[in-house]
């Protein structure tokens, strides 16, 4: 037989309570996807991509770019205050990897990456021959003369 200990238990029920309306909503909050939120999007020169990534370790960054590719990587971390416990958190914790496929070759040696207020920005350059180029009607070409053979 236990004791009744009005603390012990009310947290008890408390968390049990928060699990169960949050796990039911958005499922297990451990082990969550860490896949971060990603936008692209597409000039004539380059493709531009930015990743959500708040509380990146910088050192964990891992950002490799192929002629028609790009993989983004590393680490999120969120620490609790030393003292407390936590009794409900959206915060991912982990390790991410995203990678996505371009339609259009890429300028690997000439990617640049930064990050900051919790956005990475990778920029993309388009080899020059992959680049959509506008074309201006010629006045001088006569398309009658070859239109009649």
């Amino acid at each position: 037989m236990m004791r009744f200990n009005p603390d012990r238990d009310i947290d008890a029920l408390r968390s049990d309570m928060i699990d169960r309306v949050f796990g039911g909503l958005l499922g297990p909050l451990s082990g969550r996807d860490l896949s971060p939120a990603i936008r692209v999007w597409e000039s004539p020169e380059a493709f531009t991509v930015q990743a959500l990534v708040p509380g990146l370790d910088r050192e964990s960054l891992d950002i490799q770019a192929a002629p028609y590719g790009l993989s983004m990587g590393g680490k999120i971390r969120f620490a609790a205050p030393e003292g407390v416990t936590v009794r409900h958190s959206e915060f991912g914790n982990g390790e991410f990897r995203r990678t996505l496929q371009l339609a259009t070759q890429i300028r690997s040696e000439a990617v640049q990456a930064g990050y900051s207020d919790g956005i990475l920005t990778v920029t993309l350059p388009k080899v020059e021959s992959q680049r959509v180029v506008k074309v201006k009607l010629d006045e001088t070409v006569d398309t009658t003369a070859a239109q009649s053979n």
